[in-house]
This record gives C-alpha cells, sequence and structure tokens, in this order.
C-alpha cells in the first residue's frame, strides 16, 4: 500500500489485484439508499431543522467579519503530545511555545485514526470528512476512493476562488499522493524535488527549513491579495528515533524512574521541540504579514517508540487496557491560529473529520451541505474514530451500539454512515451535498 506501483512489479498483476479487492468493495449501511441521502440534504438545504453551530468566527452586529486571504493547512508528520497516554518528566520542556499559545488561537486534541504510520488515512480524514470507520477494514483511501474530480476541502475552497497547493518534501507517490491530489483538484504538488538542497535534521527536511519553502510560495503569490491554501504534509519528525546525527543535537530526556530507559523516546521529544521552535518561528513571520492569515496545524499520529514507554506512563501493559481507553493512543495536538482577531477556545478532544469544516466555519467562509452536516454531528458526538463515537460527556458508544437503538444518537450516525458511502465508495454522488451553492 505504500508503493503500490512496486507491489504490482514485485508479485504481478493477478496476486496483487487479488489482494487489493478486499480493501475495495464494502455493503452499503443499514437503510442506505441515494433516496435517504437527497433527504437528509434536503433537510439542510432548506432549513427544515435549525442546525446549531458554535462558531468562534461569528461577529457581533457592527462588527466585520474576516475571511483569510492565506490558509495554510500543515499536517505535521508524528507530532504528538505523549501525555495524552500518561504523566511523565523531562528536563526541559519540548512543546512551549504550543503550549504558550492564546491569542487568536483554537487549539484541543484531535483525534486520528491512525497509529505509527498511515499517513494517508488521517488526511483523507482531514480533507474530506469521511471517517476511515466507515471504509473497508484497514484499507487506504488513498489507493482506492479518490477518484477524479473528489470533493473535498480543495474544491470547497477553489469554489470559494482560492488557488491551491499541496507540498511534501519526499517522493510524490508515496501513498498515490500525485494521483490523489490531481483528482482532489490541487493546481500543483510542490514535492521533493522543490526542497532540492533544504536543510535537514537527522535524514529529512527540517520543519523550519519545510516553512521556508512554505514562506516562498505564499512570497511568490502574483498579488498579496490572491486567494491561496496550501496544504503542507512535512517530515522532519518521521521515524524511527534511533542512532546519533551529525545535524541533529540532542536536548530532551525523560527525567526520574524513566531516565535512560527509553531512549527512542528521548530523541522523538527533542524532534518535537524543534517543531516547536519551527512554529513559532513559522507564527512570528505571518504576524508582520498583512494579509489576513488562517494556519491550521495538527499531527498525523502518534509515533513508535518503546512499547515499554506507553505501559510505563498509564500504569499496565497495553493489552489490558480497556477498548474506549485506547483513544489515548491516537490523539494529537491541533491549533487554528491566525494574525487577526478571532476568539480563542479549548475545544477538547476533536475527531479529524470535523477539522476542515471548523476550518471554513471559524474562516466564515461559504460550507457544503456536508460541511454543515458534520459541524450539526459534532455537537453531540465530537468524536467519530474507528474505535467508535464518544459523546459530550465522554460516554463511549462502539460500532454496534452506536447503529442500535440503545444509542440516542442513532438516527444521526445512520445519516452520517450513508453520506460517507455516497461521498467515498457509491460512483452515483449526490453532487449537490457536496457541493456550495
Amino acid at each position: 500500500m505504500w508503493e503500490v506501483t512496486k507491489s504490482y512489479q514485485e508479485y504481478g498483476y493477478i496476486l496483487s489485484t487479488a489482494v487489493s479487492v478486499q480493501y475495495m468493495v464494502k455493503k452499503p449501511p443499514a437503510g442506505y439508499s441515494q433516496a435517504k441521502v437527497r433527504s437528509i440534504y434536503r433537510r439542510i438545504a432548506d432549513g427544515q431543522e435549525e442546525v446549531q453551530l458554535v462558531s468562534a468566527g461569528a461577529v457581533s452586529p457592527g462588527e466585520e467579519s474576516i475571511s483569510p486571504v492565506n490558509i495554510i493547512c500543515i499536517m505535521n508528520e508524528s507530532l504528538s503530545e505523549l501525555r495524552a497516554a500518561g504523566d511523565f518528566t523531562t528536563n526541559i520542556e519540548y512543546f512551549p511555545f504550543l503550549n504558550s499559545l492564546e491569542e487568536n488561537t483554537v487549539k484541543g486534541s484531535l483525534a486520528v485514526p491512525v497509529f505509527g504510520s498511515m499517513t494517508s488515512n488521517t488526511e483523507f480524514e482531514f480533507l474530506t470528512g469521511d471517517s476511515m470507520a466507515m471504509l473497508p477494514s484497514n484499507s487506504i483511501a488513498y489507493q482506492f476512493n479518490v477518484k477524479p474530480g473528489a470533493y473535498s476541502l480543495v474544491s470547497t475552497l477553489k469554489d470559494q476562488g482560492y488557488g491551491a497547493v499541496a507540498m511534501h518534501p519526499y517522493p510524490g507517490d508515496n501513498w498515490n499522493r500525485v494521483e490523489c491530489y490531481e483528482n482532489m483538484g490541487f493546481d500543483v504538488f510542490l514535492d521533493e524535488e522543490f526542497y532540492e538542497d533544504s536543510p535537514q535534521l537527522r535524514n529529512y527536511v527540517s520543519d523550519r527549513a519545510d516553512y521556508d519553502k512554505l514562506i516562498e510560495v505564499i512570497e511568490s503569490k502574483e498579488s498579496p491579495d490572491d486567494r491561496l491554501f496550501i496544504f503542507n504534509v512535512t517530515m522532519q519528525n518521521h521515524g524511527g528515533y534511533e542512532g546519533t546525527y551529525d545535524n541533529f543535537q540532542q536536548e530532551v530526556w525523560l527525567t526520574g524512574e524513566l531516565e535512560g530507559k527509553y531512549p527512542r523516546t528521548d530523541q522523538y521529544l527533542s524532534l518535537m521541540k524543534k517543531s516547536d521552535e519551527a512554529l513559532e518561528y513559522l507564527l512570528d513571520y505571518f504576524k508582520n504579514v498583512d494579509q489576513p492569515t488562517m494556519i491550521v496545524m495538527f499531527g498525523d499520529h502518534q509515533p513508535s517508540v518503546e512499547d515499554g514507554f506507553f505501559d510505563h506512563i498509564y500504569g499496565m501493559a497495553s493489552s489490558d487496557v480497556p477498548v474506549q481507553d485506547h483513544l489515548m493512543w491516537y490523539e494529537t495536538p491541533f491549533i487554528i491560529w491566525t494574525n487577526y482577531d478571532m476568539p480563542s477556545e479549548n475545544m477538547g478532544k476533536l475527531g479529524s473529520i470535523y477539522l476542515s469544516s471548523e476550518l471554513l466555519d471559524r474562516a466564515n467562509l461559504e460550507m457544503t451541505p456536508y460541511n454543515r452536516f458534520l459541524l450539526e454531528l459534532k455537537e453531540v458526538l465530537p468524536v467519530v474514530h474507528f474505535l467508535g463515537c464518544y459523546d459530550r460527556e465522554d460516554n463511549y458508544y462502539y460500532w454496534a451500539k452506536a447503529e442500535s437503538d440503545r444509542c440516542p444518537y442513532k438516527d444521526l450516525v445512520l445519516d452520517y454512515e450513508a453520506l460517507v458511502y455516497n461521498h467515498s465508495l457509491d460512483n452515483k454522488k449526490i453532487k449537490e451535498m457536496f457541493v456550495i451553492k
């Protein structure tokens, strides 16, 4: 799944295709029909039920709403706060800047669909709003479910006059990104060739160098007023976390009873400090830019460090942890920051399927009926995940229960399943559900 072309070359067409079929086919959810999707669309589009949006972008009478000229979304490789799984101490803090952000900042903990790898599935959830829980088990959405003309955050922003640039300092063929980005409608994909000679940390382009190239793209706009959407996937913090490097200085260590026991975790936390410093550099730059700019940053997954470290900080073996608590291994930080006035908020836990809709809402931009449905769903189930659903009181519903009469949100859950199936799996899409009027 990492490089499908090479798999076909090595194992042949018949075997590779036979193995792939299991990831391509999924039965429609219970009660699914295109008529049902149209009914959901009419309910939202016609305002048959009022959709309550908790919009931090709302303005008081007489105030002017601002929509950003630049929207920069950064999916930061392996960026996470390991304290989501338990407490520990270090010699110095590794997120001093991130934790200090308060003004014009929305932050929280993003519930992503993967741990340790499978980056593109988090990317898929963010850009489409579709949960991997609704797709065939263990599939890679970027290999089978992003077809030409796909509707996503990209198309929604392009319909509102934004140019769309994807950036990633690594080969573009990985995770089928070249094809998927083209299918989503990105105007340009700047992969590793764009980053030639950029400074590295260990064996990957550093976040600081990545952000310098991002700034270069902003500064190369024909007009400062041109609307631009950048989706940037970093590489600095990619695993593994062993060895020593001439271009990387260890700064952070675990202390107390964990001192010296988990060197991979030590190296990883030192990388987090470098990411924190790079974020400060990026935001300091845009504080002095006149163009209204929104920056969204989130981690794609937690890292594969020592299993013993996770067992120790939680206080029991991973195999003994209750299923409903497994979410702690799928949480990464996220922020929405602007260089103009925006009410701040700590949103707590948020499913990654919601973040792009939240972006549109807080940017005072038009949303599709699907975006509006997602924000409606978010108000009662802030986390929808392959593990199950979590409501505002942190009650947990595994999927069989979420789909049953025992769940008070059953109807919304079944509606969401129908929308995801139509969006990502049905060849006959109800287009008006996924585009702005």
